[in-house]
């Protein structure tokens, strides 16, 4: 059982050791060692190679190895086949020698032999391709990696040699040295001169291209290109590119494109474009309104090719120019829409400015609703609004004006400049995307006191001779025009009768006669003590025998000033007087009750100290 196991065993290793030769077996497909002399740098040395295929073997960059009888690295680089330049490449015809050789050889050679090659008895030579895979190799001596691990026995000064086969053009070559080769002598006649270089004169061609194809073209980086290819076969001529304003149609026809904006081929004008210098653009509804509208915008209306408004007009209904404080992102102007539909305000512009106007667009997207208010700062829009003198003017799209207010004239801080009941007027209630409001004023103590008359809105005066408050005319108020046979007072401001005959006037009543001023009837007063008498604070006037209010001096009183005596009151006066002291005394120890108990400490210890 033991021999018959041990059997099993050698047999084992034999095939294990039998496939890692082969493994370490050179691949020879075609080029081989044909004879080596070895010899260190100063004795005769060749190494001849030999294509033992039938076809010729490209070896540009193929190199050879002088390797130790150890088989240490790094390998000897002894001599490569030329490959500087990649577009040559090198080739050794079928059946061909290749020779290298040292001086000491007086040999012609193709490569010179300039390293040694071991001391003559041991040592390895490689071949391998520009990749730096094996082609072959020979180990002679005590060479440990000779081909199936069998070197070839080589006396002092003998040359390794490779049988030739029964066919004399071929060599043998069984992968293991000492078959393949035997001890011999250096022949008397070596062949060199069989290397050929081929130009390959296309670089970008897969292959060698020793002439220039057919119909091909040659660049300055030795590229072939092919023969351009005609893009439109339906049109005369070789077309190398599509022509400017073709486009391939689905049988890769060249077709004229109507549109060389738009992406893709367009045989004619799409519908809703109109062609412009060469480009498709969308069709204008509007040619008098900016930009493209390809629809009637809402609120217009297309007359005559053009788009006009047919809303109400949208008007500024306040604007604020001097805000308490400073005026940057409170400045506003505000707008109402008296619509029944909202009104998008892409469609308008906003005027700012008296002699040289700013003009301004509205915020993008903003809206009006119906019947609504909208205001814009200026940090919406980025107007300026004066603090002495300006204007706000609205326009549509087309330049026309819609409405203008009447330049304001130098507001005081925080008042807005507003419609207030169809007047412009300054109003301390700005009321910024609301309805506008009239001015609230608290009494003047010292019009008050001296007139008992509230103070008149700023917007109003005062007038001289009834106390009533009327309106001040502003710039650009627009009174309503009087009846026929009326006239404007230049003093009131209001209507009058025209009439040159009294007469024409309705007669008065038997107690009254007509003011010659007014034409109006009044009372006749024979008596004064008829009338009935004036409430405290007025007094009638002896024209028209009205109470007006006193503005002037008091008059005297109707008897003389009596001198007041009376101890009782006197004593009165000053217990009141003494009460009074001391409930502000009362009041001032309560308020300052901490300080004066720190005084009080202070003294104490000032007093317990001096002690």
């Amino acid at each position: 059982m033991r021999k018959r196991f041990v059997v099993a065993m050698l047999a084992g290793l034999f095939v294990v050791f039998g496939l890692c030769a082969k493994d370490a077996a050179a691949i020879s497909p075609n080029l081989v060692f044909s004879q080596v002399k070895p010899g260190n740098s100063t004795s005769p040395r060749i190494i001849e190679l030999y294509n033992n295929a039938a076809v010729p073997t490209e070896v540009g960059g193929w190199c050879t190895y002088y390797v130790s009888p150890a088989n240490t690295t790094p390998y000897t680089k002894l001599w490569c086949f030329d490959e500087t330049n990649p577009l040559i490449h090198v080739f050794l015809p079928a059946h061909a020698f290749v020779l290298s050789s040292s001086t000491q050889t007086a040999l012609e050679s193709d490569i010179a032999l300039l390293l040694g090659l071991g001391n003559g008895t041991s040592g390895h030579v490689y071949l391998k391709d520009k990749s730096g895979n094996e082609v072959d190799r020979v180990g002679w001596g005590t060479a440990t990696n000779a081909e199936a691990l069998h070197p070839v026995i080589l006396p002092v000064s003998k040359v390794v040699e490779r049988q030739a086969s029964l066919d004399p053009a071929v060599l043998i070559d069984t992968d293991d040295n000492a078959s393949d080769f035997f001890a011999s002598n250096l022949r008397g006649q070596y062949h060199y001169g069989a290397l050929y270089e081929v130009v390959d004169v296309c670089a970008n061609i897969v292959g060698i291209q020793e002439l220039i194809p057919d119909g091909y073209s040659v660049d300055q980086a030795s590229n072939c290109m092919p023969p351009p290819a005609d893009q439109c076969p339906n049109i005369a001529d070789l077309q190398v590119t599509i022509p400017v304003g073709y486009e391939l149609d689905a049988d890769l026809l060249c077709q004229s494109d109507a549109c060389s904006n738009i992406i893709g081929l367009q045989l004619s004008i799409p519908d809703g474009k109109d062609l412009i210098n060469g480009e498709c653009i969308d069709h204008d509804m509007c040619p008098n309104v900016d930009g493209i509208q390809i629809v009637v915008p809402d609120g217009y209306g297309l007359i005559d090719g053009s788009c006009l408004l047919q809303l109400l007009p949208i008007w500024v209904n306040e604007l604020l120019a001097n805000a308490d404080g400073d005026d940057n992102g409170h400045e506003f102007v505000e707008l109402y829409n008296p619509n029944m539909t909202s009104v998008d305000l892409a469609l308008y512009r906003l005027v700012v400015g008296i002699d040289a106007p700013k003009t301004y667009a509205f915020p993008v997207g903003a809206v009006i609703a119906a019947g609504q208010y909208s205001s814009f700062s200026d940090d919406d829009i980025a107007f300026t609004l004066v603090n002495s003198t300006s204007k706000v003017s609205v326009l549509s799209a087309d330049d026309q004006l819609i409405n203008e207010v009447p330049a304001y004239m130098n507001p005081a801080d925080g008042m807005a400049w507003a419609l207030v009941g169809g007047t412009w007027q300054y109003t301390n209630q700005p009321t910024p995307a609301s309805e506008n409001k009239a001015s609230v004023f608290d009494l003047s103590d010292e019009e008050e006191e001296v007139t008992g008359l509230k103070p008149c809105a700023s917007n109003q005066y005062r007038h001289p001779e009834t106390n009533r408050c009327r309106l001040l005319v502003t710039a650009g108020s627009t009174l309503l025009p009087c009846k026929d046979g009326q006239y404007r007072s230049e003093e009131t401001n209001r209507c009058r009768s025209l009439s040159a005959d009294v007469n024409s006037l309705t007669p008065c009543d038997a107690d009254e006669v007509r003011n010659p001023t007014t034409n109006r009837c009044r009372q006749i007063a024979s008596v004064q003590g008829a009338l009935s008498p004036c409430k405290a604070g007025q007094e009638r006037n002896s024209d028209t025998n009205r109470c007006r209010n006193v503005t002037g001096d008091i008059p005297e009183a109707a008897f003389a000033v009596q001198p007041v005596t009376g101890a009782a009151d006197n004593t009165a006066s000053w217990l009141a007087l003494g009460g009074i002291v001391l409930i502000a005394l009362a009041y001032a120890v309560w308020e300052w009750r901490v300080e004066l108990i720190k005084l009080l400490r202070k003294l104490a210890s000032f007093f317990h100290f001096s002690k």
